[in-house]
């Protein structure tokens, strides 16, 4: 993971971590929290090297929700995730530092690949049964044509 939050962030706004926990487990706390956001956002967005403002925002609070007090984790915890799935329904936008908005660009659950379209060269048919797709094999050779 990229470290997109830094413990002085997550203190700035929760000061109370600094005498709650010591710095490793506000440093394991961040990075669970940061790998659990951009695996709930990654359906929908590349992935983050940077950190906007919106995701950081996402982290932090989501940091909040998993070492706060018992009656409070499971509110704010909603909270987080809610606003994420918002996000990726396109009624919030992820805005950089900048303030240029990120919109999602996946959603539909295919995962793409430069294959897809193309018949698989292995198939669970006998091998003189299997074929390389003819299309895929011209799409080769122009590619290499040029």
């Amino acid at each position: 993971m990229a470290n997109l939050v830094t413990e002085a962030e997550l203190l700035a706004r929760y000061n109370y971590f600094d005498t709650a926990s010591a710095t490793n487990n506000n440093n394991d706390l961040l990075y669970y929290s940061e790998v659990e956001v951009i695996g709930r956002l990654s359906t929908h967005f590349d992935v983050f090297t940077v950190g906007h403002p919106t995701v950081k925002d996402l982290i932090i609070d989501m940091a909040n929700a998993k070492a706060g007090k018992i009656k409070d984790r499971a509110d704010n915890y909603k909270a987080v995730t809610g606003r994420i799935d918002e996000i990726k329904k396109g009624n919030e936008f992820i805005y950089t530092g900048s303030g240029t908005a990120i919109q999602p660009s996946a959603g539909d659950d295919v995962v793409w690949s430069t294959t897809m379209d193309y018949h698989p060269a292995h198939t669970m048919l006998d091998a003189e049964d299997s074929f390389v797709s003819s299309d895929r094999m011209e799409n080769l050779e122009d590619v290499r044509d040029i």
